[in-house]
């Protein structure tokens, strides 16, 4: 590097971290309190940028003792701008909007506080409909700083008792909650280190010799850094990937860390920050983790690195997009530093020798060497094509449309001989290689950021503007009953539309749709039949099949008395589409728990009893219903027998039994 640009990229990421302090330091302190027990010590169950399933979480968990309940306070003064209620999601959830123009988000609540919540549930029964989004207006509900708006809950698609709370700026960005100086929170736990992954980024990327991702388990050593056993040997253009969790104090949860710099040979080229982010860019997550690893595995990397596509601005980066750079056979310093939100702060060195590839020399065979199996595998613009028990190093015949193309081999490793292909070059149709041919699937490149459509036979595939992060390479496999698109381990910023016409029309369309795998299990997508096609759209790539659901879900009644009626539904196919309940023919409302497949009545007036003919509708997604229908009566309560002597200390310890359970027998 030349001292200009030396000079250059220490200017780059001294504004970059000047930047992030100044952001930082903007936010107002002590404007908004602590809206679950103010005032006293909290801890949290994760925080602003953990890696969750499809997205980066929004806000802060606080923990509420493993229980439902407790009051949850408005942080600052305003008005309720908005009020939702979710299967999923947030479950309840309330935004206030403040006079500085921050937004505050309360969710997962089990209750709203009045006058909202019979606002609210008199607008569910005018819908007729338990979910449910209200925008009342400014003068509707004011509230006052550490006024009561609810109780904290376990509502949506919440994974226990907890209040989700965001702070958000007045263009929707998640804001850091604890960069606002909450003292409920203390934390003096460094973050550390899980696991770290190298992989090549080009074709003649090799990392300890092979086109391989690999991955290392660094080890705390007793001054207090971490490092890897021994130098990994790399060429080319490499990156970096990590597991890595901030332990805050008092708690044994797993959060993310704030913020990730890398440095090779003392200089930064890499810099991630979660001070902010928009909350239109969540679906990017997926492009910002090892997504192939993570459907294969359930472990989340972060990429240390800015990948092809990426639109979500949360790093900053050198001239080669955080990717290192290892053209030479020098050892190189690599370090990277792990910050909290509270500046704690941890280190990992480790050195890459760099070990350039070698040329391996080509024979001819006499006759075509006999293979053991022959196997591809896509990665980002890389074909990795894998020979196992080849005698000998003979090229392979790469077949495009109507020629043939050479290809030497790269390497070979533990009986496997690789060849690398630049798929932006060609696109194969088939690769034979000694007496193995491979039929790739292979149909056509897809360009992101525009609209495409690609016609095959008896399918269709509609790519939008947004639908994918970078070029795909589009590979499918057509079957009587399905598609292969690709491999779900690619993912994708947005939907694709899919029309498929299956060799027969089943003998029920209507209640047949179309499904995903997901290892053994099918999973819903849905689609509509246009004549003998049916049409669909999926935010997944992979194995989709037709099928039908001709089966009712499942509805079993647990009370139906003048107070209260409640039912367990659930559906073994294509999941629960809509339920409702009718008293004597009026409408009634059911708040609905699909983590516990349970749905419960909510009375427009408290007073008045439920009186005559229960029944309930349940309709899965299929379009399938059943229908129960009961008398409203009063449960039977049988006369109180004579205690033994015991008998009230063994019931006062006993734990609290949910409503239409029994006490098992002795």
């Amino acid at each position: 590097m030349t001292k200009g640009q030396f000079i250059y990229f220490f200017c780059f990421f001294l504004s970059i971290f000047q930047s992030a302090v100044a952001q930082r330091e903007s936010f107002p302190k002590g404007y908004f309190q602590f809206p679950i027990h103010p005032g006293q010590k909290n801890t949290l169950a994760g925080v602003l940028g953990d890696l969750r399933t499809n997205h980066f979480h929004a806000g802060i968990d606080i923990r509420t003792q493993q229980r439902e309940g407790l009051q949850v306070l408005a942080a600052a003064e305003g008005y309720i701008s908005r009020i939702k209620v979710q299967t999923s999601g947030y479950g309840n959830v309330i935004f206030i909007k403040h006079p500085n123009g921050m937004t505050t988000v309360y969710g997962h609540l089990l209750s709203f506080a009045e006058p909202m919540g019979s606002y609210l549930r008199q607008k569910q029964y005018e819908r007729k409909s338990f979910e449910i989004e209200l925008n009342p207006s400014p003068d509707q509900f004011p509230v006052s700083k550490g006024q009561l708006i609810g109780l904290s809950g376990n509502t949506g698609g919440s994974a226990g008792p907890h209040l989700h709370f965001e702070i958000r700026d007045s263009k929707d960005n998640y804001l850091n909650p604890l960069f606002f100086d909450f003292t409920e929170i203390e934390d003096n736990t460094p973050p550390y280190f899980t696991s770290m992954a190298i992989r090549p980024m080009s074709l003649l990327s090799r990392i300890n010799g092979e086109f391989e991702r690999i991955t290392f388990r660094p080890v705390r050593q007793k001054e207090g850094f971490y490092s890897v056993a021994q130098p990994i040997k790399a060429w080319g253009e490499i990156g970096l990937e990590l597991i890595a969790f901030d332990a805050m104090t008092g708690v044994n949860f797993r959060n993310g860390v704030n913020c990730v710099e890398i440095k090779l040979d003392g200089q930064e080229v890499f810099a991630y920050n979660m001070t902010t982010f928009p909350s239109w860019s969540t679906r990017d997550y997926n492009n910002l983790i090892d997504y192939a690893t993570e459907q294969k595995t359930g472990a989340r990397y972060l990429k240390c690195y800015n990948p092809d596509g990426n639109q979500f601005n949360v790093h900053k980066t050198d001239g080669y997009r955080g990717k290192l750079q290892i053209r030479d056979t020098l050892l190189h310093d690599v370090e990277v530093t792990l910050f909290d939100s509270y500046e704690n702060s941890a280190v990992l060195r480790l050195k890459i020798k760099g070990e350039a590839p070698e040329e391996l020399p080509i024979e001819e065979p006499e006759a075509l060497p006999t293979l053991a199996y022959l196997k591809t595998d896509a990665v980002e613009n890389v074909l990795k094509i894998t020979a196992f028990g080849l005698s000998q190093l003979i090229q392979a015949d790469i077949y495009v449309k109507d020629k043939s193309i050479k290809l030497a081999p790269a390497y070979q490793s533990s009986g496997e001989t690789v060849y690398l292909l630049d798929l932006r070059d060609y696109l194969p149709d088939s690769i034979q290689i000694g007496n193995k041919k491979l039929k790739t699937n292979f149909r056509e490149r897809i360009r992101p950021n525009i609209i495409e459509t690609y016609n095959g036979d008896r399918y269709t595939l509609r790519f939008g503007n947004q639908s994918i992060f970078d070029t795909l390479y589009l590979a499918v496999q057509s079957r009587a009953n399905g598609l292969v698109i690709n491999e779900e381990n690619i993912p994708l910023r947005d939907a694709i539309g899919v029309s498929f016409q299956p060799d027969q029309m089943p003998a029920n369309p209507e209640r047949t749709h179309a499904y995903r795998f997901d290892g053994e299990r099918l999973r819903f997508v849905g689609g509509k039949w246009q004549g003998e096609m049916l049409e669909f759209a999926t935010r997944e790539l992979g194995d989709f099949s037709i099928a039908t659901d001709e089966t009712p879900p499942s509805v079993k009644l647990i009370q139906s008395s003048k107070k209260s009626i409640s039912a367990r539904i659930s559906d073994g196919m294509s999941g629960i589409g809509s339920f409702s309940a009718f008293v004597n023919g009026e409408w009634v409302l059911m708040n609905y728990d699909y983590k516990r497949n349970y749905i419960w009545s909510d009375k427009l007036v408290d007073t008045l009893d439920f009186e005559g003919e229960l029944r309930l509708e349940v309709t899965d997604r299929a379009g399938n219903i059943a229908i129960l229908q009961a008398e409203i009566k009063e449960p039977v309560v049988k006369p109180a027998t004579r205690k033994k002597h015991g008998t009230a200390s063994r019931r006062k310890s006993s734990p609290v039994r949910s409503k239409g359970s029994k006490r098992k027998r002795r």
